[in-house]
C-alpha cells in the first residue's frame, strides 16, 4: 500500500472513530435524560386481635431531562384469623418537579404568595394550624412523650381543621408552655383527589408559606419545606408511622433550643429539691437518736 492509500485510510478510520464517540455520548446523554427506576416492597402485620395487614407498594422515579416524575401505588389488605379478606385498599399518589441546572435555576423565582404571605414573610410563617410558635398554649391536658423528652404535649381542636385528617398534637415547652411543634395526622393516607398531580397538599403548603417543597426521599413521599426564620414543614403522605398515614409537622428550631434550657432547668432544681429533703432527714434522724 502506498503513502497516499495509507492516508485515505487513516482519515477514513478517524471519522469512523469520531462518528463512534458522537454516537455513543448523544446514547449516554439520551439515557440520562430519560431514566425510570422501579421498586417494591411487600409487609406484613399481625394485628392485636388476630387479623393480619398486607400491603404492596410500588414506587416509579422517572427522569426526563430535568423534569423528576414520582408515582407511588400502594394497596393493603386486611384478612381475619381465618384468611377471609375484611377490607381492600389502594391509595396512590404523583408529582412531578424539576431539578438539575435548569429546573434548579426556574426555582430561584418564588411561587405566587397567598394573601396571608401578603402582610409580610414574618407574619405569615409565625404559625401552623392556627397556632403561633413563641405563644403560649392555655392547655392542661399536657402528657410526657417519650420521643420527645424535652417538649410536653397536648390535645387541641384547629379552628379549621383539614379535610381526612383525625388528630392534632401541640408540643410546648415544659415551664412556659410556649408552642414549638405542631402535628396534624391522618389514620388513613389523604387521597391526593387528581393521579398524576402533585398532591394538592403540597400545592397548598407552597401557596401557604411560599416556598418550593424539597423531597427527601427517593422511594417514600417525604417532603420538606423551609419556612424561613429558622421554621420548617416536613410532610409524609404514605407510611408515616404504625397508627398514622399522613403526619404534617412543623416547627421553631430556636424554640427547640428553648426547651432544652427549660428542661435542664427544671432537672436542676429537682435536683436541689431532692439534695434538700436529704439534709433535712438527715437532720431530723440525727436529731432523734
Amino acid at each position: 500500500m502506498n503513502e497516499s492509500k495509507l492516508k485515505a485510510a487513516v482519515a477514513v478510520a478517524a471519522v469512523f472513530a469520531v462518528s463512534a464517540v458522537i454516537g455513543y455520548a448523544a446514547t449516554s446523554l439520551a439515557e440520562k435524560k430519560d431514566v425510570s427506576q422501579k421498586s417494591s416492597e411487600a409487609s406484613v402485620v399481625t394485628n392485636e386481635n388476630g387479623s393480619v395487614s398486607r400491603s404492596f407498594t410500588e414506587m416509579t422515579v422517572s427522569t426526563n431531562g430535568n423534569l423528576v416524575t414520582e408515582h407511588r401505588r400502594e394497596t393493603r389488605t386486611t384478612l381475619d384469623a381465618d384468611g377471609n379478606i375484611l377490607a381492600t385498599t389502594t391509595s396512590e399518589y404523583a408529582q412531578s418537579y424539576p431539578v438539575g441546572d435548569e429546573g434548579m435555576s426556574s426555582l430561584t423565582a418564588k411561587p405566587p404568595i397567598s394573601s396571608a404571605g401578603a402582610k409580610g414573610e414574618a407574619a405569615a410563617n409565625d404559625g401552623f394550624m392556627g397556632l403561633k410558635f413563641g405563644e403560649e398554649f392555655k392547655g392542661t391536658n399536657f402528657v410526657q412523650d417519650a420521643d420527645e423528652p424535652t417538649l410536653v404535649r397536648a390535645v387541641f381542636t384547629p379552628k379549621k381543621p383539614l379535610a381526612g385528617f383525625d388528630d392534632y398534637y401541640v408540643y410546648v415547652t415544659p415551664k412556659t408552655h410556649k408552642v414549638v411543634k405542631v402535628y396534624a395526622c391522618a389514620k388513613d393516607a389523604v387521597d391526593p383527589g387528581t393521579s398524576w398531580r402533585r398532591h394538592y397538599l403540597i400545592e397548598a403548603l407552597e401557596k401557604r408559606y411560599n416556598t418550593w417543597a424539597r423531597p427527601r426521599s427517593w422511594c417514600r413521599p417525604v417532603y420538606t419545606f423551609d419556612i424561613g426564620l429558622g421554621r420548617y414543614v416536613t410532610v409524609c403522605l404514605a407510611g408515616a408511622s404504625r397508627d398514622y398515614e399522613t403526619v404534617l409537622v412543623a416547627w421553631d428550631d430556636s424554640l427547640l433550643t428553648t426547651a432544652a434550657d427549660e428542661t435542664e432547668a427544671i432537672r436542676a432544681e429537682a435536683r436541689k429539691s431532692a439534695a434538700e429533703r436529704r439534709r433535712n432527714r438527715v437532720k431530723d434522724a440525727a436529731d432523734a437518736f
